[in-house]
């Protein structure tokens, strides 16, 4: 029996709806893919009840179905935590939160992606967890007004989505966001972060520095290349990553083995798309395996 996905992803200047059904046994079909040119910065202006008005006119023809969501925040303050190892999930939102009571100054306005994070050097008692905190006004806003048509099945950054793709990829998966405010680099395989790097920046000769920094400190940059994003990945800054690191570069993609049966019907190459349907994919996959331990 095919089920459908709606998902919503919201970055810092684009916004895409899409619509994502199962066909066959492991393929996809898309019923909808509509990119804006609206935004996060738009969202957190005096424009934002406009923005998601235009969001929701593109959602209104699936009210009532779930509903995934993912909103770039802007920025993250990152903290490694190591958790039991057999800590169900609700203990994990649990130790999430004792986390932030320690490690933010006003918790209540940061919500938590807790991802998985491969390291052996873990014990086997413990795991380690990549706790990514957030500002949260505005991922708020956007649940409370998606919430009065959609039960919502998923909110958050559009990291969980990201790394979910590396279950699709047989090698590892290197993305490298460059943001405004902070340049990452995560390194991931199989659902699970293998190297995460952060850096706040200030300005564009920070942004570069750091760029070129982490891309010299992994060298699987180098042997698989580098998916990067953002919108500060302009033509001036590729040109110089490129110059500076001989690393072969690409845009942010669907995974090549991730059947979609007709993406030549819509425009899924803007970075906003690829998390949309990311996150679709990733709420799929979570509602079969909670309908499968049901039964």
């Amino acid at each position: 029996m095919s089920k459908s996905q709606i998902a919503c992803s919201i970055t810092t200047t684009e916004s895409t709806v899409v619509r994502l059904k199962t066909s066959g046994t492991s393929g996809y079909s898309l019923t909808a893919c509509k990119t804006l040119q609206v935004g996060f910065e738009n969202l957190a202006s005096g424009k934002g009840r406009r923005v998601l008005k235009k969001l929701e006119r593109h959602l209104k023809e699936w009210q009532k179905e779930e509903l995934a969501l993912c909103v770039e925040p802007g920025t993250y303050l990152p903290l490694p935590a190591f958790f039991p190892a057999d800590a169900s999930p609700d203990e994990c939102k649990e130790y999430c939160r004792i986390e932030a009571g320690y490690f933010l100054t006003q918790p209540e306005k940061y919500s938590c992606d807790d991802t998985g994070y491969s390291d052996n050097s873990c014990s086997e008692l413990h795991n380690k967890h990549i706790l990514l905190f957030y500002p949260d006004e505005q991922c708020k806003r956007a649940l409370e007004n998606f919430s009065t048509n959609h039960q919502i099945v998923f909110s958050g950054s559009p990291q969980k989505p990201l790394l979910y793709l590396s279950k699709f990829t047989k090698e590892a998966q290197v993305i490298l966001e460059l943001e405004t405010n902070y340049v990452l680099l995560t390194i991931s395989r199989k659902g699970q972060i293998e190297k995460f790097s952060f850096h706040h920046v200030k300005s564009r000769e920070e942004r570069e520095y750091f760029t070129i920094k982490v891309l010299a400190e992994n060298p699987i940059c180098r042997e698989k290349g580098v998916q990067v994003t953002g919108t500060m990945a302009d033509k001036i800054m590729m040109a110089l990553i490129g110059k500076e690191s001989s690393i072969a570069l690409t845009t942010l993609i669907i995974p090549p083995s991730i059947t979609i049966s007709n993406p030549q019907n819509f425009s899924i190459s803007s970075a906003s798309a690829v998390k949309a349907i990311s996150t679709a994919l990733m709420a799929l996959a979570e509602n079969e395996e909670t309908t499968t331990f049901s039964r």
